[in-house]
């Protein structure tokens, strides 16, 4: 009898359980019962509650999720609307909310039915949540107007602290426990709000920002390993963003909610997260389990055949991703070689080229995910510059005249301020991280085409380890501490070298980018980038456009409307943004918008 490798060539894995994704992703999970926003919400990934919440109109309905489906657990003595929760799907915890008037009614869980507990001393809604069932901690919200109130939960009655957030806001992100809580985004009305609290006991103190201010989003895990997902941002523009804390600073993630919504119900751990609910375009059912991968599982890769000893069954992997490029709205000023950040719905384009004297600009344009607006004007016009960071908390370094410039500006999502210098001034570099931590690498400085690696702090721009293929014209993705470099080249030449940067060193990958080429965008990560646009001499613009996996460069079926260089980018590999440009008749405001739609499916091979 004829075995699968000779008839196919390879050996077929046996494994006891099928690959798992290699990246950090958002998966579907069962619909809740009652689509509904604003609800309660305790418990972890296989073990969920939700309660409470709008239908409309408002509910006292509890739900339990265990891990697949959710059923329906006892009702709340009070029914109400952005009211929190904590605890455990046995031992959970209600506290405040709107009724039709704000209240401090709080109840307990024990796994069936709802008691009541002692009530906030503030009655409020729309409050931060950490903790669990007998030392719970509430803290902000809505009285009106918003508060920076913190009180203590011991099991029975609350105890005011007189030491209250720094900063006053409702509807923020929350995670931890009583004595190390975390508060993050969050409204200020009128403004959407970025900032990071720490709880220890009895003080609040700053931490780093969000990557995205935001507004009713959800949040898991503990104060030193917290998710952010969901809500409102700057722009008032639903998202699905989620960023991830290492207790220091939020890192954006790879995967989005599949439906970007607000005011949903969120819990679990920053490995193993739960969104549930909240408002799509209408109250919504929908639930998505967020998962981190890592050893000792087995990763998916396309094609790959195993057979599942558990299950008894011969299976492989297939992609099943689709790309495309779609128009988006033309940026206000038509320019090439200027600077872009953020993400695909909370952009930042600033400076550049408009193809006329001086020959360059100080405008900055904000994108909301359909159209731009006029933003703060940079201190310093230039073009050939480049960016990193987001919407609100970008950062714009680098470019040209007068010479080639060391000039770093600060963006805080209205104004732009002077920050440090780089060491070598230069333009037509590249570019990789935020605004706290960004990497400059490559490009021409005062004599010729440089390797020159720096790193900036959020002041100081330092010298790291130089490129081994010193270019110009190249463009880079990823962290300070995870980056990417590619395409390019010294004078008129062109490379399609990729280098991976680890925080001091550079390593040469020999496979490059399948089309070699110069003025190109990109943007992703070190492990999920995205290459697309650029120069090929003597005189061709590209639409071609590649993904990179973390190892080799696959060119997408999907290709640009509009063939250019120097064009301006932000956001990820599965969802991101080019804008302005050089065509081959002058400078464009076009915009378009990138996406990868569909994951890699698991099929099981059957004899018919």
């Amino acid at each position: 009898m004829a075995e699968y490798k000779g008839i196919k060539g390879f050996k077929v894995q046996y494994l006891d359980q099928d690959p798992v994704p290699a990246v950090a992703g958002w998966t579907s999970g069962g619909n809740l019962g009652t689509a509904r926003y604003g609800m309660g919400s305790a418990g972890i990934q296989t073990a969920a509650l939700a309660f409470g919440g709008l239908i409309p109109p408002v509910t006292a309905a509890t739900e339990e999720y265990d891990g697949s489906a959710w059923t329906g657990g006892g009702n709340l003595g009070t029914a109400r609307y952005q009211l929190r929760g904590t605890g455990t799907q046995t031992a959970g915890l209600a506290f405040g909310g709107d009724t039709g008037s704000l209240t401090g009614a709080t109840e307990e869980y024990d796994g069936s039915t709802w008691t009541a507990g002692g009530s906030l001393g503030t009655a409020r809604s729309a409050v931060g949540a950490a903790g669990i069932q007998t030392a719970a901690l509430a803290f902000g919200g809505f009285v009106p107007p918003v508060t920076t109130a913190t009180e203590e939960y011991d099991g029975s009655t609350w105890t005011a602290n007189p030491t209250g957030l720094n900063t006053a806001r409702r509807l923020m992100g929350s995670a931890g426990t009583q004595t190390a809580a975390l508060g993050f985004g969050g409204y200020i009305p009128p403004s959407v709000s970025a900032v990071t609290e720490e709880y220890d006991g009895s003080t609040w103190t700053s931490g780093n920002s969000l990557n995205t201010a935001r507004y009713a989003l959800a949040g898991a895990g503990i104060q030193t390993a917290a998710l952010a997902f969901g809500g409102n941002n700057a722009s008032f523009v639903k998202t699905g963003a989620t960023e991830e804390y290492d207790g220091t600073n939020w890192t954006t993630s790879p995967g989005s909610l599949a439906t970007a919504r607000v005011v949903l119900g969120g819990t679990g751990t920053q490995t193993a997260a739960l969104a549930f609910g909240g408002i799509s375009t209408a109250a919504t059912a929908a639930t998505e389990e967020y998962n981190v991968y890592g050893e000792p599982n087995t990763f998916q890769n396309v094609g790959q055949v195993w057979y599942n000893g558990t299950t008894k069954a011969l299976k492989f992997t297939d992609e099943t991703f689709t790309d495309a490029w779609a128009s988006g709205g033309n940026m206000g000023t038509a320019r090439y070689a200027l600077g872009g950040a953020g993400t695909q719905t909370a952009a930042l384009a600033f400076g550049g080229n408009p193809g006329s004297s001086p020959y360059s600009t100080t405008a900055t344009e904000e994108y909301d995910g359909a159209s731009w607006t006029a933003g703060g004007n940079l201190g310093t016009t230039r073009s050939e510059l480049v960016g990193a960071g987001t919407q609100t908390a970008g950062l714009a370094f680098g470019g040209f005249p007068v010479g080639n410039s060391n000039s770093t500006e600060e963006y805080d999502g209205s104004t732009w301020t002077a920050g440090g210098n780089l060491v070598t001034g230069r333009r037509v570099l590249g570019n990789a991280g935020t605004q706290t931590a960004a990497l400059a690498f490559g490009g021409i400085d005062a004599t010729a085409t440089t390797g020159a690696t720096e790193e900036y702090d959020g002041s100081t721009w330092t010298a790291g380890g130089s490129l081994n293929t010193a270019r110009d014209n190249l463009a880079g993705a990823g962290t300070q501490t995870a980056a990417l470099a590619f395409g390019g080249g010294p004078s008129t030449a062109v490379t399609g070298a990729t280098e991976e940067y680890d925080g001091s060193t550079w390593t040469s990958n020999p496979t490059g980018l399948n089309t070699a080429r110069r003025s190109l965008a990109g943007c992703g990560t070190q492990t999920a980038g995205l290459a697309f646009a650029g120069f090929i001499p003597p005189n061709t613009r590209s639409t071609a456009t590649e993904k990179y996996d973390g190892s080799s460069w696959t060119t997408s079926p999907a290709s640009l409307a509009t063939a250019r260089r120097y064009i301006g980018s932000a956001g990820t590999q599965a969802s991101a943004l080019g804008f302005g440009g050089s065509t081959a008749t002058g400078g464009t405001a076009a915009t378009e918008e990138f996406t990868i739609t569909g994951t890699k499916g698991i099929k099981t091979i059957t004899v018919s």
